[in-house]
């Protein structure tokens, strides 16, 4: 090849390739061993003269050469934005394939030190380079390093030169520009927020943001209640709650009460608390304790004498001591010493002692007791001598009959406690007027409305003995229970006790009696060990299940009687059978006449084992001794699955149904979601109305904590429907009087109470098709040829909806606020525990704005999600992938999208979008609905078929839609999901509008299909639970019962749905 041939190639290249800058020309460029030559003609700086026609040329490599290694270096002088490399390697006539055997294994690294290979931007493989060759290498740098070598003992590839290996260089030209500037052209200046003023050479993206700023070029402000670096940090605590300066995370108006230091993150110290750390603690918190650096609050109780959140109240007249519990008993009804019930004026008549606690002895009364009873009276009153006893009297006692001395006694201590009873009385009523006192954080102090105390510090030992002389009842000194609390008053009772980090539920629970409280001889015996599941959760003795009879002889089984709150034994709490109970499992079961069991507890969670299986697979058969058990139904849904057994006993040759009720989405120790736990709560309940069973049976692994709070949840709500009013820490005590530990942890603890709340305020609406269509009817009118007209009143429903919207934080949407470039919008954000969390893959993202859903009868098998933004078509595919999405709604169409052609191939066309590839099948059309069968196909991954469909009549920026369109699309996706496997992708322009109407009625046609039922109310609800923003208008709510209707009463037209 001739040099004009090469240099018609190189000039071609400098005007159609080289927009951005020449940065090496004429730069300073070295090299090692230099081919000698008198005229220096193979010199570094021959490849940056822009004369192809000198070259440079290092010793050769390989054969016999001494020399291995052969590199060539230019020094841009100062750091650059690099976007690539051109190299034109020297050719000879006729010799092409031998120079670019010599050229062939080379390496492309850039630096910002003269004396590291930093970064490799190419290295040549097997195949032989063009000796004009380009590679971009987008990198910052000073230093470019051309490298080969031939080391002795590698074997390289037959194509390579081994001997004779010259590095020739005719120009080398390093493209790119200044740091500060991007664009083909070098003229755009880089965003001014982005960190040493540095961007991405071609888009202008910006590495790294100064403090302050995010998104890709750095323009956005950082989210509410973020700053800094990367937006990563939180804002303190700034007065009312506000955000914080962006850069610095200073609280411009200041700090919230408690705080103080220029980020507002150090607490009041010492005795000081409130704004600015200014006001001073009371002297009067018990043991002279700090108060809460917020509200000052002293969360310790205050000292004798005083009451009040900040004990800056004197107890009020007549009563004295911690908590001003104590009655004064001064003479002319003066007030006492508050701190210590000293009398300045004396003793009321009948009592002694420096704080008049002391009753006259027997025989004395009045004041000072100085009065002696009269002759005649054994005992009389100690206030006025009235005899209340003669010696007669006394001597008539038989030993079959109570002593009237002790009745006598007791009807003076009656006395003396309604006295007591009476004060407490009007210091309950006096309460009453004063301000609420609410819980704050870390604080344990005081009652909304508080109850009368039932008993005094002076009359009450700290337990008392009951009917089993065993047991004690404990009374908690310092218990902050609110008491009864009516049931239509829940919901503020627990926004109440979520102040101050959650303080209330925390001190309510942990002033609850746990641990082993009671004898458990009989499970600690040698030969019953073995029988349980935990060596540290046994049953009491004194209310453990007896077994009458057993394979092996034994009566133990780790089961106990619990009672509902009127007393009476209505449940058995045990732990999840081990293989050796199965058998006894089932004796039990028949034994006590249970005919419901509630599993909370998954055979394995992670890889523990956790309850082994004691029911036969379905139309199978299980046998334990006597006992035969048939699996005759199983029901799946969502969250929990029913399964009805038949059980026959071969002794007696009698059968009896038994249900199963397994809920299966609740981790041991965790947390489960309240109204998904309420929901199960009531199927169990609805299915059981009318059960024979003497006791429902309720088990999780150990029998303790999932079973506490079910069995709470089940006994608080019967309650409250029969009385109007609940007692939360009195059942769990009841309970726990019956079965240790029952409800472990505070995070349990507080679920029954989120629970308990949705139970109370948001009832169930669960109605039959008959009745849905009838009330549908009475609200408005229809006729039955197809049409329905959208009349329904559903207004105060609605309003419901929303009051009842689980509220969540800033904490709840970290990712996306992280990533807020990413969204369409900023008031549509994924929740974290709920949003599609990528695979980790290098340098691509991790973000996506999608969350799972769960339908009506499959737990996370659905997706809601934005439609692809431009920039990130490629992690919209890795959605695809990830979660095994075959089928992708888009409820609007395809073309009005901006993305659509990035990603969406049109027939017969392929389309290529990172490491993905979309192949269209093909594709058809119904008046509503447009069907595309594509193909996703992914390096290292099996071809992947996808259907989308989209609905080309929904237009962009139209809220709802005829409800023909949204159940013809529904049935469509149904009809597909019967063939494949894989979740549900629904898409709109921020994931939640258009998506809530389908996702709802989607559910409800399946409820309708699977129990003959509907609930779109109790179905709204849980979807807001994963996204708040679904159905946020009357408009998407109505349209919901609008399309129900419609398939109601066409449902042989939508026969698939």
């Amino acid at each position: 090849m001739t040099s004009s041939y090469w240099m018609i190639l190189f000039l071609m290249r400098i005007v159609l390739v080289n927009a951005y800058v020449d940065l090496s020309y004429k730069k300073e460029a070295t090299q090692n061993k230099t081919v000698p030559s008198p005229t220096g003609a193979y010199i570094a700086a021959n490849a940056l003269d822009r004369n192809i026609t000198t070259c440079t040329r290092t010793e050769p490599l390989g054969g016999q050469s001494p020399y291995t290694k052969a590199w060539w270096k230019v020094d841009l002088r100062r750091m650059y934005k690099i976007y690539s490399v051109n190299i034109l390697f020297k050719n000879y006539d006729g010799e092409e394939s031998r120079q670019r055997g010599r050229f062939a294994g080379f390496s492309i690294y850039i630096s910002k030190k003269e004396s590291d290979l930093e970064y490799r931007c190419y290295k040549n493989g097997k195949q032989l380079p063009d000796l004009n060759f380009t590679n971009v290498c987008e990198k910052t740098g000073r230093y470019i390093i051309i490298y080969n070598e031939r080391l002795v003992g590698v074997s390289y590839p037959d194509d390579y030169a081994k001997d004779n290996v010259y590095m020739e260089l005719c120009e080398v030209i390093v493209d790119g520009c200044e740091l500060d500037v991007y664009g083909t052209n070098c003229n755009t200046q880089c965003p001014d927020q982005c960190k040493n003023n540095t961007c991405h050479i071609q888009t202008g993206d910006c590495f790294k943001c100064k403090p302050g700023w995010s998104g890709p070029k750095c323009n956005l402000v950082c989210g509410y209640g973020f700053y800094g670096v990367d937006c990563n940090e939180t804002c303190k605590h700034c007065i009312k709650n506000v955000t914080c300066d962006h850069l610095t995370g200073r609280c411009e108006g200041g700090c919230a009460a408690g705080w103080n230091g220029s980020l507002c993150n150090q607490k009041c110290v010492g005795y000081w608390y409130g704004l600015d750390c200014k006001l001073q603690c009371s002297e009067h918190c018990r043991d002279k304790t700090v108060c809460n650096h917020v509200n000052g609050s002293c969360e310790s109780g205050c000292a004798a004498g005083w009451y009040g959140a900040l004990c800056d109240k004197v107890c009020p007249h007549g009563f004295f001591g911690l908590q001003c519990l104590k009655l004064c008993r001064c003479s002319n009804n003066s007030t006492c010493n508050p701190i210590n019930g000293e009398c300045l004026s004396g003793c009321k008549d009948g009592y002694l002692g420096l704080n008049c606690s002391m009753s006259c002895p027997v025989g004395y009364f009045g004041a000072n007791c100085s009065e002696i009873c009269p002759q005649d009276c054994t005992i009389c009153r100690n206030t006025d001598g009235a005899c209340e006893s003669t010696p007669r009297e006394v001597s008539s006692n038989t030993s079959d009959a109570p002593s009237k001395g002790l009745i006598i006694g007791g009807t003076v201590g009656g006395i003396i406690a309604v006295l007591i009873g009476v004060g407490v009385v009007v210091l309950a009523m006096w309460l009453r007027k004063q301000p609420v006192v609410k819980s704050t954080k870390d604080s344990c102090v005081v009652f909304e409305n508080p109850v009368v105390i039932q008993s005094m510090e002076e009359t009450s030992p700290q337990g008392f003995q009951t009917e089993n002389a065993d047991l004690q009842v404990f009374r908690m000194e310092h218990s902050t229970s609110p008491g009864d609390i009516a049931a239509k008053n829940i919901k503020a009772q627990v926004e109440n006790m979520c102040v101050g980090d959650n303080s209330g539920f925390k001190c309510e629970y942990n002033d609850i009696p746990r641990g082993e409280l009671h004898p458990c001889s009989v499970a600690k015996k040698q030969e019953n060990t073995t029988k349980n599941r935990y060596t540290t959760i046994f049953p009491y003795d004194h209310s453990r299940v007896v077994l009458k009879t057993s394979h092996d002889g034994n009566d133990y089984i780790n089961a106990n009687y619990i009672e509902d709150t009127n007393g009476k034994k209505a449940y058995i709490a045990t732990q999840g059978p081990k293989s050796k109970t199965i058998t006894d499992f089932w004796t039990m079961i028949w034994q006590e006449g249970v005919t419901t069991i509630v599993c909370l507890t998954n055979l394995k969670e992670g890889v523990k084992n956790k309850c082994n299986q004691y029911w036969p697979n379905i139309n199978d058969k299980l046998q334990a001794r006597d006992i035969t058990v048939r699996n005759v139904e199983e029901k799946m849904y969502a969250e929990n699955i029913i399964r009805k057994f038949k059980i026959y006993n071969n002794a007696n040759e009698q059968d009896r149904p038994v249900t199963m009720y397994h809920y299966t989405t609740w981790a041991d120790h965790g947390v489960a979601d309240p109204l998904s736990l309420v929901v199960f709560h009531r199927q169990v309940m609805k299915a059981t109305a009318q059960s024979t069973g003497k006791y429902t049976l309720v088990h999780c692994s150990a029998g303790v904590g999932r079973t506490g709070t079910y069995i709470a949840l089940d006994a608080l709500y019967r309650e409250g429907q029969n009385t109007g009013k609940i007692n939360v820490p009195m059942y769990v005590n009841t309970m726990r009087k019956d079965r240790m530990n029952m409800i472990q942890g505070e995070d349990q603890y507080r679920v029954l109470y989120f629970a308990l709340m949705e139970a109370f305020c948001g009832p169930p609406k669960a109605v039959t098709k008959e009745t849905f269509l009838s009330k549908y009817h009475g609200n408005g009118s229809f006729h039955n040829d197809g049409k329905v007209s959208q009349t329904v009143n559903l207004a105060t429903e609605f309003e419901e909806l929303l009051f009842l919207r689980k509220v969540y934080t800033q904490k709840d949407y970290v990712s996306g606020r992280v990533h807020i470039s990413a969204n369409y919008t900023q008031s549509v954000l994924p929740l974290e525990e709920y949003m599609c969390h990528f695979s980790y893959t290098e340098g691509l993202n991790t973000y996506y704005n999608a969350v799972l859903l769960q339908t009506f009868l499959e737990n996370d098998s659905m997706i809601s999600a934005q439609y692809p933004l431009p920039e990130y078509t490629e992690d919209f595919l890795r959605l695809i992938r990830d979660f095994n999405a075959r089928i992708i709604v888009f409820l609007c169409s395809i073309k009005d999208t901006k993305s659509s052609t990035r990603w969406f191939p049109k027939k017969g066309n392929n389309i290529h979008v990172g490491n993905f590839t979309m192949k269209h099948l093909s594709s058809t059309s119904s008046p509503h609905v447009t069907k595309t069968e594509l193909v996703l196909q992914n390096k290292g991954s099996n071809d992947m078929g996808i259907t989308v469909f989209e609905c080309p009549s929904w237009n962009i920026g139209q809220l709802t839609v005829d409800k023909r369109v949204l159940l013809d699309v529904i049935n469509e996706v149904k009809t597909a999901k019967t063939y494949q496997e894989g979740r549900i992708i629904i898409l709109s322009s921020d994931g939640a509008t258009r998506c809530g109407p389908f996702c709802a009625v989607y559910n409800a046609l399946e409820q309708i299909t699977t129990d003959g039922e509907v609930d779109l109310f109790t179905i709204a609800r849980q979807l807001k639970v994963r996204r708040p923003e679904f159905l946020s208008t009357l408009a998407e709510y109505q349209l919901c019962y609008d399309t129900v209707a419609e398939y109601l009463l066409n449902d042989s037209v939508y026969g698939n749905c």
